[in-house]
C-alpha cells in the first residue's frame, strides 16, 4: 500500500512516470479513457496527487527514507568507510524517480493542461514542483556532485540518450536548483495549518538559506554566500510563522507531530501507516535493534544533559511487558548499544511502542531550529567573528538543551570565528542527530575522516566524499572517481 505524504487530504496517485516512459512515440489514435500526462494533470487535485506520489518514491512502507540512511557520519553504530561501486545506490534510484515524476506534471502544465485557470493559481502549482525539484536535486549534488539535471525541457532520454556532457558542474547545479526555490518562494502561498505537509515560501526559503550556506562551505567553498545564508535565515526567523518550542520534550511526541518548530517533514495519513515502533528499539523493549547508536559518540562526545536523554535512548525498561522491571543503562543490555530516542518511548506511546503497527512517526526533514544554526553559522563566517545576535540565536538552542541545567557551556562573543564555527557545527550534530542531516554537515565540512575516528575509518581516501554512480547509469554519464 502506497502513502498519502505530501498532502493530507487528498488522494494519492502514485504515478511512477520515469522520462523513458515517455518517448517520443507518435500514435494517430488514441483510445478513450487512456491517461496521458497531458490529460490526466487537467486539475491542480491530479497535479497535488502526482506531486504526493513523487514523495512515495522516497518514503513508501519499509522503504526509502523510513528506513533512514546509515550513512558513515559518527553517530551511527557500525558504519563504515570501505564504500564500494553499490555503496548507496538506492538513493540515486530514488530521488531520479521521484524527479520523473515531478517533470511529467511540470511538461504537462507547461503545455497548457490547466488552461482556465488563474494565472496565480498555475504559477502556485509550478512552484510546489520546482520546490520538490530542487529539493531532490540538493540531496543528489551534495552525494554525487556533478550529475544530470533533468527538467520538463530535457529531451526523452530514450530518443536522446544521456553521455558524460550531461553531467553539470556543481556549481552550475546549484544555480539551477537555486533558480527552482525561488520561483518557489515567490510564488507559494503562506503557511496554511489545514495543509502542513504542503510546501509553502517560508518552507522554500529556509531550503534556500541552507542552500547557500552549503556553496559558501566545500566543495565550492564560495565564502561570497554566507552573506545571502545569513539574510535569507534571519528572514524566516524574523517574519515566518515557525519558532522553537520551549521544551526537547515536545518536538518528537509523536502526539505533536504538527508543532510549529517541524518546517517540512514527511507527513503521512492515518490510512498509511509508518512502520511499528519497535523498528528502532532494543531487544528488552520487544525491538528489532535497528539503528544503533555509536557508542563513543554517545559516550564521549555529546554532553550530559536532558537533551540527551531525550534524543538518545540510554537507560531503559529491562522488560517492556513488566511494570515492574528496573531500568538499565544500554551497557547492561542485551544489544550493548544506546539507541536513537527521538523514535522511541517516551516520545511514543506505550501502544506505538509495541504494538506492532503504526508508530506515528514523522521523519523530519527540515526544522526551525536547522534555521537559527543556519543563521549564527552565517553570520559568525560572513563577520569574521561571531556576532551578538548570531550568539543570542545559538544560545537558544542550547539553553534549551540545558533545561536549565548548565550542563554545556554557553556561546559567548569571546570565542573566536574558527571557536564560534566549531561550537555551531558541534550543536548542529547534538540537536539535528538522526535526522539524514547530520552527514551532509560531514561532507561541506571535510571532516568524514575525523568523525569515524576511531574505530571505524578504515579505507578512507578523499573520493569517499562522493558517492558512487549506479553501474548502469555510469556507463552512459561515467562514474565518480574512485569507483571505476
Amino acid at each position: 500500500m502506497k502513502k498519502n505524504i505530501l498532502y493530507p487530504g487528498k488522494s494519492v496517485v502514485v504515478l511512477l512516470l520515469m522520462l523513458a516512459g515517455f518517448s517520443c512515440q507518435s500514435l494517430e489514435e488514441v483510445p478513450e479513457g487512456i491517461s496521458t500526462p497531458q490529460n490526466f494533470y487537467a486539475t491542480v487535485g491530479q497535479c497535488e496527487a502526482a506531486y504526493a506520489g513523487s514523495m512515495n518514491a522516497l518514503f513508501v512502507t519499509w522503504g526509502g527514507y523510513q528506513n533512514i540512511p546509515s550513512f558513515p557520519d559518527g553517530q551511527y553504530e557500525g558504519t563504515s568507510l570501505d564504500f564500494g561501486s553499490t555503496s548507496f545506490n538506492d538513493l540515486w534510484t530514488w530521488h531520479y524517480k521521484a524527479i520523473a515524476n515531478i517533470n511529467a506534471v511540470l511538461k504537462a502544465v507547461k503545455e497548457g493542461s490547466l488552461t482556465g485557470n488563474p494565472q496565480d493559481v498555475i504559477d502556485n502549482v509550478v512552484a510546489q514542483g520546482r520546490f520538490l525539484r530542487a529539493f531532490n536535486y540538493f540531496t543528489l549534488v551534495r552525494l554525487y556532485g556533478k550529475i544530470p539535471y533533468l527538467t520538463e525541457d530535457t529531451p526523452d532520454p530514450v530518443s536522446t540518450p544521456l553521455t558524460p556532457s550531461s553531467r553539470l558542474e556543481v556549481s552550475a547545479v546549484y544555480d539551477l536548483l537555486q533558480a527552482d526555490l525561488l520561483f518557489a518562494a515567490e510564488h507559494l502561498g503562506d503557511y496554511d495549518a489545514a495543509t502542513p505537509g504542503k510546501p509553502n515560501k517560508w518552507v522554500a526559503k529556509g531550503y534556500l538559506s541552507k542552500v547557500y550556506l552549503t556553496r559558501a562551505t566545500a566543495p565550492l567553498n564560495q565564502a561570497d554566500y554566507y552573506a545571502k545564508a545569513r539574510d535569507m535565515a534571519d528572514d524566516v526567523i524574523t517574519n515566518g510563522p515557525y519558532k522553537l518550542l520551549p521544551s526537547v520534550l515536545d518536538v518528537f511526541k509523536t502526539a505533536n507531530n504538527r508543532n510549529m518548530e517541524i518546517m517540512f517533514a514527511f507527513h503521512t495519513t492515518p490510512q498509511t501507516p509508518y512502520m511499528p515502533g519497535n523498528a528502532w528499539a532494543p531487544s528488552e523493549m520487544d525491538g528489532w535493534s535497528g539503528g544503533p547508536v555509536k557508542i563513543y559518540w554517545a559516550s564521549n562526545i555529546y554532553p550530559e544533559q536532558p537533551r540527551k536523554h531525550n534524543y538518545l535512548l540510554l537507560d531503559f525498561t529491562s522488560d517492556i511487558y513488566d511494570p515492574s522491571a528496573p531500568v538499565i543503562n544500554w551497557s547492561e543490555s542485551s544489544d550493548g548499544v544506546p539507541y536513537i530516542g527521538k523514535y522511541n518511548m517516551p516520545n511514543l506511546t506505550y501502544e506505538q511502542q509495541v504494538g506492532g503497527g503504526d508508530a506515528g512517526i514523522e521523519m523530519k526533514l527540515l526544522r526551525f531550529a536547522d534555521i537559527l544554526l543556519i543563521y549564527s553559522e552565517a553570520a559568525n563566517m560572513a563577520a569574521g567573528a561571531p556576532t551578538q545576535l548570531a550568539v543570542d540565536r545559538l544560545n537558544m538552542i542550547i539553553d534549551r538543551a540545558n533545561a536549565g541545567t548548565g550542563k554545556e557551556p554557553r556561546a559567548t562573543l569571546a570565542l573566536t570565528k574558527v571557536q564560534f564555527d566549531q561550537k555551531v557545527i558541534d550543536e548542529r550534530s547534538y540537536e539535528l542527530c538522526f535526522e539524514n542531516d547530520r552527514y551532509f554537515d560531514v561532507l561541506r565540512k571535510r571532516i568524514l575522516q575525523a568523525v569515524n575516528l576511531p574505530d571505524n575509518a578504515q579505507g578512507y581516501d578523499e573520493n569517499d566524499y562522493l558517492l558512487p554512480i549506479p553501474a548502469l547509469d555510469a556507463k552512459a554519464i561515467g562514474q565518480n572517481p574512485g569507483y571505476e
